[in-house]
């Protein structure tokens, strides 16, 4: 009876430290946080109405500012200005700022699976201030 015991117990520990020696099968390689502003990168298709120009239909370029975590720069945006934008979620505002003899301002929200992007902006030459709104379609 005690050798049966015996056994039973060696067996049991073997058992246990050979199953307490597999791997887990979690991956503890840390992965890094997903950055919210990749589903705007790319090039855009951007028709635009302009109360001042009109619709017109041309390609926007968004990238990251790797200088920033939440900017991106969109190359292009009014048709020949290079603006940023600040990422938070599906939102991008564009604060006022002053390029190339233009003020702008903005914002656009990204929708339909990251391929659309509605737009609301204001472009000013200090004379006028053109209303804007556009959408933006990979």
């Amino acid at each position: 009876m005690i050798k049966t015991i015996r056994y039973t117990f060696i067996l049991f520990t073997l058992v246990s430290i050979f199953f307490s020696c597999n791997p887990d099968d979690t991956n503890d390689t840390p992965q890094p946080p997903e950055d919210s502003r990749d589903k705007f990168v790319g090039s855009w298709l951007c028709n635009e109405h302009s109360h001042q120009n009109g619709n017109t239909a041309f390609t926007v370029t968004i990238s990251l500012n790797s200088g920033n975590s939440s900017q991106i720069y969109l190359d292009k945006f009014y048709g020949s200005l290079k603006v940023y934008g600040i990422v938070a979620n599906n939102n991008v505002n564009i604060p006022s700022q002053s390029v190339n003899n233009f003020n702008v301002n903005g914002s656009g929200t990204i929708t339909n699976n990251n391929n659309t992007i509605n737009w609301n902006y204001y472009v000013s030459d200090v004379a006028d201030i053109d209303t804007c709104t556009a959408v933006f379609t990979k």
